[in-house]
């Protein structure tokens, strides 16, 4: 499976980052990563904020966070 992630906007609220452009560079890289291997996910749990504890590495986490939302049935009536 041939998969592309372009993210256009990330917007995070309560994070700073030094490198905006680098960080949805990295989310990108690790969410089509993630796509590739998983697919799709089957469901995932309602929308609500993400822990993470110190030190978590930021795009995985968010990538993961993503890639878990796309198992919404709103998103998958969406890729249909």
């Amino acid at each position: 499976m041939n998969v592309e992630v372009d993210i256009r906007e990330l917007v995070l609220t309560g994070v700073e980052t030094p490198d905006p452009a680098a960080l949805g560079t990295a989310v990108g890289v690790r969410l089509a990563r993630l796509l590739a291997e998983r697919g799709l996910p089957p469901a995932s749990p309602p929308p609500g904020p993400l822990p993470a504890p110190a030190g978590t590495d930021l795009p995985g986490a968010l990538a993961e966070a993503i890639w878990a939302q796309l198992g919404r049935p709103a998103c998958r009536e969406a890729h249909r």
